[in-house]
């Protein structure tokens, strides 16, 4: 493994200068050119980006790279469904944030990690794993209620597993994670990203309620995706995910008549 000072091309002196520049290139290695590789050289690049990191514990630049580095690692082994991978990873990232805290842009990459985290999760039928990863993102939340970003991320991956897990209403977990975005949608009502993205997941639960007839309840569900399109009367994307709803609606209705 090469020490810093050995790296090729570097006209500096300054052995940190050296690391920084070279966590640059690994950091691209791994976002551009890593899911064209045998895991194997992913793992090389990995663990010299580690020593980096572990020979300059107080570079805020390696440790901002290490933490994007290690979040586009997440989703290049959620594409691969390499699940225990990606939460290997996912791992050694909470444990940058920790470490590195406070750190505003570590603090986003792992929101968007746990994002990606969960949207690939779904695809494996986890539900445990997948509620264990909500409620520690929800617990990453409290630490920074005015971070939008944190916030969008937050909603989507409540988007994502309603809309993975309620396609199966046999077990009380749809209605759980309906409960608990709610409450969350419901302290950001001024905010357009997360109502669209609320109203996505009501759009998976009334899809679910069309295909089985449940009338009554898709009524129900069909007026709160109303309320929402008339707060945001000119958002486009909650306008057409209203306009789906009621088309779902119409089409269980007129199966019935």
């Amino acid at each position: 493994m090469k020490t810093p000072l050995e790296y090729s091309g570097r006209s500096s002196s300054d052995p940190e200068e050296l690391a920084i520049g070279r966590s640059h290139d690994l950091t691209d290695l791994i976002t551009h050119f890593a899911k064209q590789q045998p895991i194997s050289e992913f793992y090389v690049w990995f663990k010299e980006f580690t020593i980096l990191d572990q020979n300059f514990p107080n570079s805020k630049e390696i440790q901002e790279n290490f933490a994007k580095a290690l979040k586009n690692s997440i989703k290049m082994f959620g594409e691969r469904k390499a699940f225990a991978d990606l939460l290997y990873l996912l791992d050694d990232l909470k444990k940058l944030k920790k470490r590195c805290h406070p750190n505003e842009i570590i603090f986003e990459f792992l929101a968007e990690a746990y994002s990606i985290a969960i949207y690939y999760l779904r695809g494996s039928w986890d539900v445990e794993g997948t509620a264990k990863l909500l409620r520690e993102f929800r617990d990453l939340t409290r630490e920074t209620k005015n971070n939008k970003k944190v916030l969008i991320f937050f909603a989507k991956s409540y988007s994502n597993a309603i809309t993975r897990f309620c396609s199966n209403r046999q077990n009380f977990t749809c209605d759980k994670l309906l409960f608990e975005f709610r409450i969350f949608a419901n302290k950001n009502k001024d905010d357009p990203e997360i109502q669209a993205e609320f109203a996505q997941a009501l759009i998976s639960v009334l899809s679910t309620f069309a295909r089985e007839y449940r009338h009554e309840e898709l009524n129900q569900v069909l007026e709160e995706i109303k309320k929402i399109a008339s707060r945001f009367p000119d958002n486009d994307k909650i306008q057409l995910l209203l306009t789906r709803a009621t088309i779902l609606s119409s089409l269980t209705t007129s199966r019935n008549e």
